[in-house]
């Protein structure tokens, strides 16, 4: 652990050492004994701040979509173990901070910005636990590594795709053609809401113990298969602009597929499918160009 010296930290210490001085010098028993409860109120201090951070435990739940380059809210889960809860727990990131008043044996939600530079999967996630309880003079701190298993997606930078632009175009020529409701494609669940009986997903319903209906689209535009040829820059530039071109058109309802190196993705809608091409784009290896140039 390690330990930081607060302002006031430093004042209470050095009137320690004046009264300490004070106290040699005169051999006033008095000043002996303001002295000697100083010194204790910090010997006491620092127990209490070392028990404070030990015996936590912290989970970090990370949101569906995690982007490079971007803040992303994760979600914090801490408790204690043991018979006295902690307070003033300040959990701090390269990013953000927050701060918990109280932890103990039940589960205390909370919310943290987190920022990573580059895509790829992350194991784990360094945090720094610290608090300056009891007293607000000392600062004791620690960093925890939180076990995760999450992909961070490429950053989306923007391109245009001709085939993209000219279906804009298009649509903005005959009318508004956004994605409808209809009985074409499954695209996801949602909770029944005056549907028709047919959507009903039975066994999901049973599971859920409430009705849920398919989220279905209306396919009418002809899908669009994305590799490393429709776009320009180095590899990492051309990854950045495929979850771009991706994310834009699933967004637009248009069937999305993927070739890259020797994964082959075919055109499909959906937020599931949208993910499976956005983690095969996080996870793509610069080898992998090589050995297919090979």
């Amino acid at each position: 652990m390690k330990v930081k010296v607060k302002r006031s930290g430093t004042i209470f210490i050095a009137l320690t050492l004046l009264m300490g001085g004070a106290a040699a010098n005169t051999g006033n028993n008095l000043l002996y004994m303001i002295v000697s409860a100083m010194l204790s109120l910090m010997l006491l201090s620092g127990v209490i701040s070392i028990y404070n951070l030990r015996g936590l435990q912290l989970r970090l739940i990370p949101p569906d979509e995690i982007f490079a380059g971007r803040k992303t809210r994760f979600k914090i889960l801490l408790k204690k173990e043991g018979p006295l809860p902690s307070f003033l727990i300040k959990i701090s990131s390269k990013t953000d901070q927050v701060l918990l008043s109280k932890v103990f044996k039940d589960w205390v939600e909370a919310y943290i910005y987190l920022y990573f530079e580059k895509r790829g999967k992350v194991s784990k996630v360094t945090l720094e636990v610290s608090s300056d309880f009891p007293l607000g003079m000392f600062v004791r701190s620690t960093e925890v590594e939180v076990n995760t298993n999450f992909i961070v997606f490429p950053t989306p930078l923007e391109t245009r795709l001709k085939v993209l632009s000219d279906r804009t175009q298009t649509n903005e020529q005959k009318g508004d053609r956004k994605n409808k409701r209809g009985y074409e494609d499954t695209v996801g669940l949602r909770d029944y809401f005056n549907d028709p009986m047919k959507l009903i997903h039975w066994k999901v319903s049973a599971k859920r113990e409430k009705l849920t209906v398919k989220e279905t689209v209306e396919i009418s535009d002809s899908p669009v298969i994305l590799s490393l040829d429709l776009v320009p820059g180095d590899v990492e530039e051309k990854v950045s602009r495929l979850s771009y071109l991706a994310l834009k058109l699933s967004e637009k309802g248009i069937p999305v597929g993927l070739e890259l190196g020797s994964v082959s993705i075919k055109p499909a809608l959906g937020k599931a499918h949208l993910r499976k091409i956005l983690t095969e784009l996080a996870l793509f290896s610069v080898n992998e160009v090589v050995k297919d140039q090979a």
